[in-house]
């Protein structure tokens, strides 16, 4: 695969120096249906800065591969509260046309098409998961996307999405000069140092490429003449904030001390893990599945979990069921299977998602389920 070698920091162009690699990675973080030898993989190298200590990979794939199927359908009650709650945060701002980019689940669109003082919002996506939507909802994809890119609009509205961009700085930038003066641009982003302490393997990837922190975001954001007028913390790991343009550019340079220190805990945390997990699990057996046809797998596998060890992997999203997890050769099942087993037992490391999955299994489907957390 062609990839993009990135050779200055992403934040503040420092050099790189190379701290961790995962060899021959999987390149998608989702389901397939072809097979296994057609899986692409790539070394996913870690890098800091020698001037503020910003961890980022170094070798990234090109956006038109790692974009090109559908991966975010964001299932789950902590979602659907998670954009609830960030329409109800950004409503009293949002007006006349509002442009959204990385929308295409149109889950806070629908949102925000209720308001009347919205007039239009433009979905910029890769990936579109509706056709059902009203006169005021507009999908664009990047290729029409180009051709209106300098048009004026009234607020802009990402959610998740920073932490996605290959060059956030001028990125912002840009997104900041469709805006007139005293407009607004809503985020919603996950706190990818905060996540990285509390041990997430959701963290950093070949999607999340740099190790975001709230100080960073305000410090582009002030690069790009936008400064915060509001914030809320949605958990300890996502914040919501209003930034509104000033035209004012300042950026004081951030040194992120902690983020180097973190990283290798991390790194050190996941390889006790998988010893323990593989002390538990001694051969494979018909009731032993591991949670999750996505990067918390795959991560655990690339920490050297043996794979072999399960009969499926399970998984809520009824679009993935029925495939293969990428990069491996795990079929994918929904955890309903877990009632036709007596006493199953479950690997279970996906975040700030574990007590919700883990509760509905409990629940409502197999109580004598065993967890490995």
């Amino acid at each position: 695969m062609r990839m993009i070698k990135r050779k200055h920091c992403v934040i503040c162009e420092g050099s790189l120096r190379e701290c961790h690699t995962f060899n021959d990675f999987p390149t998608y973080m989702g389901v397939t249906n072809s097979a296994v030898e057609n899986d692409a993989r790539e070394d996913m190298i870690f890098s800091k800065c020698s001037t503020c200590s910003c961890v980022q990979l170094s070798n990234l794939i090109p956006l038109d591969i790692l974009y090109n199927k559908p991966h975010n359908s964001a299932i789950g009650k902590m979602w659907d509260r998670h954009h609830y709650e960030f329409y109800q945060f950004i409503k009293s701002y949002a007006k006349g046309t509002i442009m959204e980019i990385g929308g295409g689940n149109l889950k806070l669109a629908r949102h925000l098409e209720k308001e009347t003082s919205v007039e239009k919002i433009i979905v910029h996506d890769y990936n579109f998961y509706q056709e059902d939507v009203s006169n005021k909802i507009i999908f664009k994809s990047p290729s029409e996307s180009s051709n209106t890119q300098r048009e004026k609009v009234d607020m802009i509205v990402h959610s998740h999405l920073i932490e996605h961009l290959y060059e956030p700085v001028s990125d912002i930038e840009n997104m900041a000069s469709l805006l007139p003066i005293g407009a607004h641009m809503a985020i919603a982003m996950p706190l990818i140092d905060v996540m990285i302490a509390d041990k997430f393997t959701n963290a950093m990837n070949f999607e999340h490429t740099y190790m975001l922190t709230y100080e960073m975001a305000e410090m582009m954001l002030n690069m790009a003449g936008l400064h915060i007028v509001d914030k809320k913390y949605f958990s300890p790991h996502i914040a919501f904030v209003i930034a509104e343009k000033t035209g004012n550019k300042s950026a004081p340079v951030v040194k992120y001390e902690g983020s180097v220190k973190a990283f290798n805990e991390f790194i050190s945390y996941y390889k006790e893990e998988v010893e323990k997990i593989q002390s538990k699990i001694k051969s494979k057996k018909e009731d032993t599945f591991i949670f999750g046809a996505h990067i918390f797998t795959q991560y655990l596998f690339g920490f050297g979990l043996s794979e072999g060890l399960f009969s499926n992997t399970l998984d809520n999203d009824p679009d993935k069921i029925g495939n293969r997890l990428y990069g491996t050769s795990l079929k994918v099942k929904s955890p309903k299977i877990l009632k036709e087993v007596e006493y199953p037992v479950v690997v279970l490391k996906a975040a700030m998602y574990t007590e919700e999955i883990k509760k509905d299994i409990l629940e409502n489907i197999n109580p004598n389920t065993k967890f490995i957390l």
